[in-house]
């Protein structure tokens, strides 16, 4: 058995509240089990017979996420086999590892451990279950039908009832994971908020924000979990530390203006001393001490700043009260030479690339919808509800369009109208976006078959069965589909047939398959990165390697998409220096390599008007010169995570975020 050993380090009181629970009882959040085909199995079993034997049992157990570690079928029947034997109930949450790399999605995790989001009540307290997850992603995004869904339900509660919330990642640190998770935070605020239990970050950590107490534990199989005993008096919440009244902290306004960063903020705290310092950060910049002007219990905030990147910014305050930070942020725009021409707001994120076609530019969404808008305009032409959730990119011809959902259908609708053409179902999800050949569409299933359809009315023509998933683009190219694919191979399949013409194996393990960024062609080469660093250039016909370049250390090729653009690679690499390369397509050479400062994940590169245009993780739009690599401009998007490739019309290109929205920009950085 696991040896127990913690100890009492937060007790609190109910305060304000009534009598609230009718008999007392207990409940455990544990989470990252990341159980495998055969990994952290005995550990497991281990602490399963130890909750068992508590006494009093808890009423429930809570694990926030990274249940699995891939988040196949078979692990998924493994975790169940060991989990099956709690004797009390089990709720899950998903986490990244669960729907990363997972053939099956989050369907998939649904299937197998439960809704992705929950309400449950227990002696008049409320406990919410989210899913925190994005589709293929290391990082976090709520999706805003889920956040209208929480803040309907607790707007529904009675007044004062203790709320605990659980995800995956971790929100409120000033180390953003969640793209909008001050949306979350500003859902819950109104309520009274107990605590929220996190995981994602393998480590017992404990922070407040606002008065909200946050607790995140390491991997149960590294030992730790929370126990959680609520009466009607107290709640006992083990290995926390305990809570104070906390002070208040109200920004009322905020600007830039002659090069400064000003706020101007209202500060209360019950025994009424001050903060010894002042910090600001302007985005997900570096903290920076402010100078700070008082009267009374009003303060005016200034902070220089010797660089200023236009666009829609989040200011954060930080005070410094009796060694704890109280912070509050507010959102505000810096104009400069650069501006959106429109911007559209979808229903549901937006991750997959905006695929540009004459005038119109075709968007997928998570919300299920395939949107085609004004490319001059952003103004909404047609949507089609295709279902589920839209991660592949739409695929474009003249007449028709091809997407695919994680419901498992692939759609083809007519490019003029959105009216819907065929549908044909695939085992989920599809991830992948397809590609077009002829009279050929090719794309993949959640069960590793790649599979070639008629575009006149979708019958399967044929079928090929790699040894995983594929989640990129398909490229058609002289009579075949160029794959990548997590089974760590680039298929070349016969556009008619499905056969087989060649394949190559890239990366060490699963982790570093070809499988994130698309292959780009030229007709003569193809280009794609594998996971762990290295760009590969192969030939088409034979698919013999041609060249090959790793990136420098700690930036690796792997995530963003390349470009092939007259003659040469564009293309990204994932690192905290955020390096764009331009490489000779014939030999493999660096022509220039840029250095944007920021991370960068899965947006690719577009290019027009002799830029390269790609953002960074955080939602910072970079115009970088296609002759020297030089970065000439920058533009900050309104807060969500950027992991969608650009697209372009030669005059103006577009680019979405998990925010939802999609914003167009001239091409030619500012210059009119």
């Amino acid at each position: 058995m696991v040896k127990r050993s913690c100890w009492l380090i937060l007790w609190l009181a109910w305060s304000i509240l009534p009598s609230i629970a009718s008999e007392p009882f207990c409940f455990l959040h544990i989470t990252d089990t990341h159980i495998g085909v055969t990994a952290h199995h005995q550990e497991t079993r281990e602490y399963v017979q130890q909750f068992n034997a508590m006494q009093p049992a808890p009423a429930f157990i809570v694990n926030t996420g990274d249940c699995t570690e891939l988040g196949s079928t078979e692990e998924y029947r493994r975790y169940r086999e060991i989990m099956d034997n709690l004797r009390m109930p089990l709720i899950n949450v998903p986490g990244n590892h669960d729907v990363r790399w997972s053939a099956i999605g989050k369907e998939g995790f649904a299937k197998w451990l439960g809704p992705l989001r929950m309400h449950w009540e227990r002696g008049g307290c409320h406990f919410f279950a989210l899913d925190s997850t994005a589709l293929l992603e290391h990082h976090g995004h709520f999706e805003e039908a889920d956040l209208r869904w929480l803040d309907r339900r607790l707007r529904r509660l009675p007044k004062n009832a203790p709320v605990f919330l659980f995800f995956h990642h971790w929100v409120a640190t000033g180390e953003k994971m969640v793209d909008n998770e001050q949306r979350l935070l500003d859902v819950i605020a109104p309520y009274n908020v107990k605590a929220v239990f996190v995981g994602h970050g393998h480590k017992d950590a404990l922070w407040k924000r606002n008065g909200v107490l946050f607790l995140m534990a390491r991997g149960l199989y590294q030992g730790s979990y929370h126990q959680v005993e609520v009466d009607d008096t107290f709640i006992r919440i083990w290995r926390v530390v305990k809570g104070e009244a906390q002070p208040a902290l109200l920004i009322q306004r905020a600007e830039v203006k002659d090069d400064q960063l000003i706020v101007a903020v209202r500060w209360r705290s019950p025994d009424g001393t001050q903060p010894t310092r002042w910090e600001l950060r302007l985005g997900s910049g570096a903290w920076q001490p402010a100078d700070a002007q008082v009267d009374r219990d009003r303060y005016l905030l200034r902070l220089p700043l010797s660089e200023k990147v236009p666009g829609i910014h989040r200011v954060t305050v930080r005070a410094a009260h009796h060694e704890q930070s109280i912070e509050d942020s507010a959102r505000i725009e810096v104009r400069g030479v650069i501006r959106p021409l429109w911007t559209f707001r979808t229903g549901g994120s937006v991750k997959a690339q905006p695929v540009v076609y004459g005038d119109t530019v075709y968007v997928s969404s998570f919300d299920g919808n395939l949107y085609a808008l004004d490319m001059a305009t952003g103004k909404l032409r047609w949507k089609t509800s295709i279902g589920g959730t839209l991660v592949a990119a739409p695929a474009v011809t003249e007449d028709v369009i091809v997407v695919g959902s994680t419901s498992g259908v692939v759609a083809c609708v007519r490019r003029a109208d959105g009216r819907v053409l065929w549908n044909t179902q695939l085992p989920p999800p599809v991830f992948a976006s397809a590609g077009i050949y002829e009279d050929v569409v090719c794309t993949a299933g959640g069960d590793g078959k790649v599979v070639g359809l008629s575009l006149r009315d979708g019958s399967r023509l044929w079928e090929f069965q790699t040894g995983m998933f594929v989640q990129s683009r398909v490229a058609g190219v002289r009579g075949m589909f160029i794959v990548g694919c997590w089974d760590n191979h680039v298929y070349a399949l016969d556009a008619l047939s499905g056969a087989l013409r060649w394949k190559q194996r890239f990366g060490r393990s699963f982790y570093y398959a070809p499988a994130i960024g698309s292959p780009a062609t030229d007709g003569v080469r193809v280009v794609l990165p594998s996971n762990d660093g290295v760009l590969h250039a192969m030939r088409v016909s034979d698919g013999e390697v041609l060249w090959e370049l790793p990136s420098a250390s700690g930036n690796s090729f792997g995530y963003p998409s390349p470009l092939l653009k007259d003659g040469t690679v564009y293309c990204g690499a994932l690192g905290g220096r955020g390096l764009v390369y331009a490489v000779d397509v014939r030999n493999g050479k660096p022509k220039w390599v840029a250095e944007i400062g920021r991370v960068m994940y899965d947006s690719g590169c577009a290019g027009a008007e002799g830029y390269i245009f790609t953002a960074s993780v955080d939602g910072v739009v970079y115009w970088i010169q296609e002759e020297s690599g030089k970065v000439l401009q920058s533009y900050q998007l309104e807060e969500g995570h950027v992991f969608c490739v650009p697209d372009t019309d030669g005059k103006r290109f577009v680019i979405g975020s998990l925010n939802g929205t999609v914003t167009a920009f001239r091409a030619s950085a500012g210059r009119e």
